[in-house]
């Protein structure tokens, strides 16, 4: 049993490759991974604004969903009607992401899938569509599911949500530690489920209040499902001005732009503890206050309920490059409808030298290639002699790119290569850096190579601007 989705709709943000992203829905469509019945239509849906934030790319996404819809009814105008019985699966891309070009929702895993009707690589799409049309939505009323592409999730095959009853909002979240809990979001619910607020960050006094009997907390996972009934009420909120800045109309009619968060902007308006005053003064500036007021009065009678899924696990996907490599080299927990292989899509002639706990996906390693453990290649032609010690990823990486790295220590980098063009120029670029590297640090903080700038610049010789550290800026 699978849900059967009216619409499938993948944003991206703007001056994104949205004409590849559409190709992308449509051959997986064609391979037969969107399953039996796959869904009437595909959209790959660009942010009329740069900065649009995931609220405003839901709405956006949302008013082209209903066009369409409206369209295929013979409709001449677009209607909130359409929403009524229509099952609509709305997919953000999010922001760029430095350890794969093509951003995280397409980040390859090392999968293989021997039952698929077609041989093709894995990404973090095609696992989060499997999550959520065989799994996580399956049972689930006529609505609108939001999901984010910006983590790795596993749900089990039977996540036992009650949807007997449902009305207004349900927001999805996993259980987690509490220690994991300080950078993320977390929810804050009374004895019935309800949402009371959404805690970011908090202190540790703060998450402890979120805590169940068995010591973890309910994380914000990226996921909220809005009923019919919600969703028609926000769809009617893009002719109401600031939100119309929102969506391509506003674009159009040159309204000034305006960011939204899909949590913190629109599903938090519907929790119980806010009151109006204290939810509509959270926001930045006077644009977003008042698109603040205007989301409470739409949608603040609306139940905001959670359902926390037992055995589910959540990774968000950080710019760490330790957390990436991890990412792709620890299996997955038993609930995963994934398994992770050493070798996915690859021919390595001495398979033996690749370690336990190491991961080579889409690759031709000739010769003798000695892989450690804790590392990752990825996309890449090498040919041996070649040791790649722990810690690192390589990819993207052609056969002429061998004869440099023979020899040369590698443990502990991330070293890439890009195929950009220059004007009409095709070329390549390589980037090398630390596994350690952070680059949200403060310049005196900062490290190149997994060693301080300081060191860097002796160590190699060149020289740094007089008195001072390069900034992130000039780093990236």
């Amino acid at each position: 049993m699978a849900a059967e989705w009216s619409v499938l709709v993948l944003t991206c943000q703007r001056g994104g490759c949205v004409c590849a992203f559409q190709r992308e829905l449509e051959s997986r469509r064609l391979r037969g991974s969107l399953g039996p019945r796959p869904p009437a239509l595909l959209l790959a849906v660009e942010d009329p604004w740069a900065r649009l934030g995931s609220g405003g790319a839901t709405l956006n996404a949302l008013l082209v969903a209903a066009e369409h819809l409206s369209a295929r009814a013979g409709c001449t105008v677009v209607t909130s009607d359409v929403l009524r019985d229509a099952r609509i699966l709305i997919l953000h891309m999010g922001r760029d992401f430095s350890f794969d070009d093509c951003g995280r929702a397409f980040t390859c895993l090392p999968v293989e899938e021997p039952s698929a009707q077609a041989e093709a690589l894995v990404c973090n799409l095609d696992s989060l569509l499997g999550t959520m049309t065989h799994r996580l939505c399956v049972g689930s009323p006529p609505g609108v599911w939001v999901c984010s592409t910006d983590m790795l999730l596993t749900v089990p095959a039977v996540p036992g949500i009650n949807w007997d009853g449902f009305q207004g909002v349900r927001v999805i979240a996993v259980p987690g530690s509490q220690a994991y809990a300080r950078n993320h979001g977390v929810y804050l619910t009374d004895e019935e489920g309800l949402v009371r607020n959404i805690v970011y960050k908090g202190t540790e006094a703060q998450i402890q209040q979120c805590a169940g009997a068995d010591g973890t907390v309910p994380l914000v996972c990226g996921v909220v499902f809005f009923s019919s009934d919600a969703a028609e009420q926000l769809l009617a909120t893009h002719v109401v001005p600031p939100l119309d800045a929102c969506t391509y109309m506003g674009l159009d009619s040159g309204a000034p732009p305006i960011q939204l968060s899909l949590f913190f902007d629109i599903v938090l308006c519907m929790a119980e503890g806010m009151t109006e005053d204290e939810f509509v003064k959270g926001g930045g500036d006077a644009s977003v206050k008042s698109a603040r007021s205007v989301l409470w009065t739409a949608l603040h009678t609306f139940p905001l309920s959670m359902a926390c899924i037992p055995n589910a696990s959540y990774d968000y996907m950080t710019t760490s490059a330790s957390d990436h490599i991890r990412s792709l080299t620890l299996l997955p927990g038993s609930a995963s409808h994934l398994r992770f292989c050493k070798t996915a899509h690859s021919h390595v002639d001495q398979p033996c030298l690749l370690e336990d706990g190491s991961s080579v996906t889409n690759c031709l390693l000739e010769g003798a290639v000695w892989l450690a453990a804790g590392s990752v290649i990825q996309h890449c032609h090498l040919q041996g002699p070649l040791e790649i010690g722990p810690g690192c990823l390589l990819s993207g990486l052609a056969a002429d790119s061998s004869p440099a790295l023979q020899g040369c220590p590698l443990r502990d980098i991330v070293l890439q290569g890009h195929h950009v063009r220059l004007r009409d120029l095709p070329c390549r670029v390589f980037t090398l850096t630390g596994r350690l590297d952070d680059w949200q640090s403060p310049a005196d903080e900062a490290t190149y190579l997994n060693m301080p700038w300081a060191e860097f610049f002796h160590r190699t010789g060149i020289r740094s601007p007089p008195g001072r550290c390069p900034s992130a800026l000039e780093r990236c």
